[in-house]
């Protein structure tokens, strides 16, 4: 029931940019390398001194977002590479508190596409994609490690969890704007170098806590089971996997597009979204996984924009902290537990864009 709410989530999403006519002919890019490149940020501070009673708290925060493209064009090869990092930190409370972090992606995507016929639609096309984070992520969402934590060990930090996909495409690519791919053929990994990252089990114990195999004392039937050999055991004995390796189906929509342009030429609005969806054959199919990433940026003047980027994510075999009692002071930043749902991340930010 999830798969089909958000795929018809992404239909109404879709749909009008696939079906938008432009009047006027996009311009005819020169071969080549081009080069662009784009920084937000974030600060937020509060200082309370002898403060009312209910007036709040001492806070501080900053992070941001940095984003950077290399795209390559000769006759009917195209390449786009991209580069982009979220990453926040905040401080609640005394001083002595520590930082937790708001926000923490890594991400690198390189798609290249070679057309079968010059002027036509259609072609050969390659995608990969690198997910992760950048620093590690302690109980609590904390940076580092605090006494009277339950674990020295991180729960996540970079390379612990990443995920890699590789798929090689039939894409179809009418114009500028839109990108269609379909791999009949992907190849995804989930990787946690980390050995006592890897032995985390999910609260069900159905996978490890990033979706890595995990579960069992015998080894033969943990490789029925996963597909891939077991690289070690916990203390109880039960056997765990650094990656899962996931062979599948995916389809890729991609549309960016400027609009509103003024009496210079200059836009007012762009849009960029890609929309991912991912059927692992060998392991639950029914099951698709879903990424849906849109940036929207208002350009106020000379490259200076408010920038809105969301993310919609959901995949059966990575569980996501859940708040099931709607009460804040329980559990760990007031998430009980874990469970499959879809995750929504939101961010607003002012960047400033430019070319190189």
């Amino acid at each position: 029931m999830k798969t089909k709410f958000l795929l018809l989530l992404g239909l109404f999403a879709f749909g009008p940019q696939l079906f938008a006519q432009d009047d006027k002919k996009p311009e005819e890019k020169k071969e080549g390398w081009t080069y662009d490149a784009g920084i937000g940020l974030d600060f937020a501070q509060l200082l309370l001194i002898n403060p009312k009673v209910g007036a709040g708290e001492n806070k501080i925060a900053f992070g941001g977002s940095t984003t950077m493209g290399a795209d390559y064009k000769k006759g009917r090869l195209k390449w786009e590479n991209n580069f982009s990092l979220n990453f926040g930190v905040q401080r609640l409370g005394a001083s002595s508190n520590p930082f937790q972090k708001a926000i923490d992606e890594l991400r690198l995507s390189s798609f290249a596409d070679y057309k079968i016929v010059k002027d036509k639609p259609w072609g050969y096309a390659l995608d990969l994609t690198f997910l992760s984070q950048l620093t590690p992520n302690y109980e609590g969402n904390t940076l580092s490690y605090q006494e009277g934590m339950a674990s020295r060990s991180p729960r996540s930090k970079f390379f612990s969890p990443a995920t890699v996909t590789i798929s090689p495409s039939i894409s179809y690519k009418p114009d500028d704007h839109l990108s269609v791919l379909i791999s009949p053929a992907s190849l995804k990994s989930i990787i946690v170098a980390d050995d006592s990252i890897a032995a985390i089990a999910n609260a069900d114990a159905s996978a490890g806590v990033h979706g890595t195999p995990y579960g069992g004392t015998d080894r033969a039937a943990f490789i029925d089971r996963w597909g891939v050999r077991p690289t070690g055991m916990t203390a109880d004995s039960v056997l765990y996997a650094n990656h899962s390796m996931q062979l599948g189906a995916t389809m890729k929509i991609l549309y960016k597009n400027k609009f509103f342009l003024n009496a210079e030429k200059k836009p007012r609005l762009g849009v960029k979204t890609s929309l991912t969806l991912f059927s692992d054959y060998l392991h639950n199919p029914q099951n698709i996984d879903v990424e849906w990433l849109t940036t929207t940026d208002l350009y106020i003047f000379k490259g200076l924009s408010i920038s809105l980027n969301t993310i919609v994510f959901y995949d059966h075999d990575v569980q996501v902290q859940l708040d099931r009692d709607n009460d804040p002071d329980t559990g760990v930043n007031g998430y009980e537990s874990t469970g499959r749902r879809v995750s929504v991340t939101e961010s607003l930010l002012i960047k400033y864009n430019f070319l190189f």
